[in-house]
């Protein structure tokens, strides 16, 4: 059993958590009888009252006299000192001379009293409530002073060393505030991840693991969030213009990249294109079918992104251009759709797929007067469970019955047979919702789009769904321009790459046949894998026909 004396001393608390910030320092006053039990946690943490010493190595501790070159050297070594026993420095007052910084001091951070403001605690009805701050000064009088000399060098003049509180145990020095900092490591790793769409809370978890672990860190994730913060914020004023100057910048490094602003009287950034060469090479092989969507989410000056999309030989999405509008009026979606005319050399798409917006389909057929129009049936489909009860909301026969209706009508009469049957059961007939698309039907019903080519590529959403999952990473109502710019190109190479790789599996590998008939192995030849399967779908149901 331990002795009296041994309990009555401070040692035996240091092994416990809840005490361990008293590690490094000698008590000054006597030591409390604690007694023979376990120690529960102190509400008085960090206590005011009791005189701790720091036990440092001499090598860096100031002393009075001690002589530095500058203020800065004067400043790290006091840090160095603070961090090894245990608290963190703030900067403190100066006076100067004709420009030379003449006294100077550095304290612990907890010197003074924080003056107390009732009106942080308790907030007004209806008002937004503020975070109470925590106390974390006690009037802790350990600092430094240097004053400067004839020579030009500083020396110390005060050095308080005892402190009125526990200090900072190892394990927690890597909390200390003035012992944080967000490192040239952690500030890439943030703007590596954040241009691959991934948040500062992972960013700040990958960190963490590549250095080994979160004590290596130098930093809080919370440090890390004031960090992107406070960039956004000196960016903000200037980023437009940043944004303007890299589309002028690629530009200059190839005359392919195409780009055209428009700024209002007072200088601001009113709409934005621009396409690649890329971009501009795409539509050449594969313009026939565009694709334009303005309904993703606003960045963070309420500007409206719209990307104009198609489909490759892959049957995957490529872009074709993109822009940020100021809003949906129809003068915006002319200037928008004649600059991509611009763009593309003249050159109208055959067939064009919108949502329903009224003023861009009326500045669709004012540019493009000889492209056919369709609606895209993924933004309709995707409304009908906003449309209906919430019976219906729920119900998979309903939803499982309407897309057969949509997606399985051969003809114009079949599809009105079948709808109005499926109104009829589900009681839809005073819904405007459903009476309106129907009137609409042959601009989105792929029964009535057996004339027009390309038509196959409108009986799926799922390109649809892919390309507004694609956009949607790379797009967020906080996002400035800049920041989207970074995510923008990462996901547009990841495209590109992804084409890349779908032409090296076409060109070295054969897909397998299912006949002996010339016409599979002809077209397992000239087709890329995707577009073979769905010829090879056709061939079979045509080879079954025909065998029964």
């Amino acid at each position: 059993m331990e002795s009296e004396a041994e309990a009555n001393t401070v040692i035996p608390l240091q092994s416990h958590d809840v005490q361990s910030d008293a590690e490094s320092t000698t008590r000054v006053n006597p030591p409390l009888d604690i007694g023979f039990f376990t120690p529960t946690k102190s509400t008085s943490i960090p206590t005011c009252d009791s005189f701790y010493t720091p036990d440092c190595d001499e090598s860096i501790t100031p002393t009075i006299g001690m002589y530095f070159s500058d203020v800065n050297t004067a400043k790290e070594f006091y840090e160095v000192y603070a961090h090894h026993v245990g608290f963190s420095v703030r900067v403190g007052q100066h006076k100067s001379s004709n420009g030379v910084m003449t006294h100077k001091r550095f304290m612990y951070a907890k010197e003074g009293f924080r003056e107390e403001k009732m009106g942080n605690i308790i907030s007004e009805p209806g008002t937004k409530r503020r975070r109470e701050r925590k106390i974390t000064r006690c009037g802790c009088g350990a600092k430094i002073a240097i004053k400067h000399t004839a020579d030009g060098r500083y020396i110390v003049t005060v050095f308080e060393q005892v402190h009125n509180h526990v200090l900072v145990s190892p394990s927690k020095q890597q909390f200390i505030r003035s012992n944080r900092k967000v490192s040239c490591k952690a500030q890439s790793t943030l703007f590596n991840c954040h241009s691959a769409c991934i948040g500062t809370s992972a960013a700040y978890r990958l960190l963490c693991v590549g250095l080994g672990g979160f004590q290596h860190a130098g930093c809080t994730k919370k440090d890390l969030q004031n960090f992107h913060r406070t960039l956004r914020c000196h960016i903000k004023s200037s980023d437009a213009q940043m944004f303007i100057d890299q589309l002028g910048r690629k530009n200059l490094a190839n005359p392919g990249f195409y780009f055209d602003y428009v700024i209002d009287d007072k200088g601001r950034l009113v709409h934005v294109f621009w396409a690649d060469a890329t971009s501009r090479n795409n539509y050449k092989h594969f313009g026939n079918l565009v694709s334009f969507d303005s309904t993703y989410s606003t960045n963070e000056y309420n500007m409206i992104f719209a990307p104009f999309t198609g489909v490759n030989h892959h049957k995957g999405s490529i872009l074709f251009g993109a822009a940020f509008l100021h809003d949906e009026k129809v003068a915006s979606f002319v200037w928008l759709f004649q600059t991509f005319l611009k763009a593309m050399e003249g050159v109208e798409p055959t067939l064009m797929i919108t949502d329903e917006c009224a003023s861009m389909i009326s500045a669709l057929h004012t540019v493009f007067p000889t492209t056919t129009h369709r609606l895209c049936m993924w933004h309709i489909m995707k409304k009908v469970g906003e449309k209906v009860s919430p019976d219906l909301k729920s119900n998979e026969y309903f939803h499982d019955h309407l897309n057969l209706v949509v997606w399985a009508s051969e003809t114009p009469s079949e599809f009105e047979e079948r709808w109005s049957h499926v109104i009829e059961e589900f009681g839809l007939e005073e819904n405007e919702w459903f009476t309106k698309r129907f009137e609409l039907r042959e601009s989105w019903i792929p029964a009535y789009f057996n004339d027009i080519a390309l038509s196959g590529l409108l009986r799926t959403t799922s390109r649809s769904e892919s390309a507004n999952a694609f956009f949607s990473r790379i797009i967020g109502y906080k996002h400035a321009f800049v920041e989207f710019w970074l995510r923008f190109e990462t996901a547009l190479e990841e495209q590109r790459h992804k084409e890349l790789e779908d032409d090296n599996v076409s060109l070295h590998t054969s897909p397998p046949l299912k006949t002996s008939w010339g016409l599979e192995k002809h077209g397992s030849i000239v087709f890329t894998h995707e577009v073979f399967t769905e010829f090879q779908k056709e061939l079979l149901a045509d080879r079954e026909h025909n065998t029964r």
